[in-house]
């Protein structure tokens, strides 16, 4: 059992690592546009702090490292989605396929789209984001990033 749960874990940070490899390979491409990662963790610590709703989160008072917020919160939720897909698949009986891992790590983008954007005063699906940025791209781009690690994570992991 132990076992199993460290794989997923594993499974959960690489899944989550390569979303970030490759979303910075492609920001650097110019493919993508994504919003700042500190502005995540701006936007993670107010969620801490109980005032998740922002007129808009790049106005709103700094906190003392940003970066450093967003890491470790960005890996939980990747690490726990990882796991939800590891034990659905496991109990619905589907193959962990390069095409339901990918559809799964599309379907992530309920929580920017629908939660995470407008709560940072970008409107639904990022329609509203800062200038120079393309919210609703960038956000399909790295969770299909975010599927693909998952197809190759469990692949190299192998949990239960």
């Amino acid at each position: 059992m132990m076992v199993n749960t460290w794989r997923t874990l594993a499974v959960g940070v690489v899944s989550t690592l390569s979303m970030d490899l490759l979303t910075g390979i492609a920001a650097r491409l110019r493919l993508i546009a994504p919003l700042p990662p500190h502005l995540v963790g701006r936007w993670f610590a107010s969620v801490a702090r109980a005032q998740p709703i922002h007129a808009d989160i790049a106005r709103s008072t700094p906190v003392s490292r940003e970066l450093l917020v967003a890491l470790p919160v960005h890996y939980a939720i990747g690490t726990v989605l990882a796991a939800l897909f590891v034990w659905g698949t496991g109990e619905i009986g589907w193959p962990r396929s390069l095409g339901i891992a990918l559809a799964f790590g599309l379907a992530t983008n309920v929580f920017p789209w629908l939660l995470m954007f407008p709560a940072m005063g970008y409107g639904w699906f990022g329609a509203h984001g800062p200038d120079g940025t393309r919210l609703f791209v960038s956000s399909l781009t790295s969770h299909a990033f975010f599927g693909l690690g998952l197809w190759i994570a469990v692949r190299a992991v192998r949990p239960s």
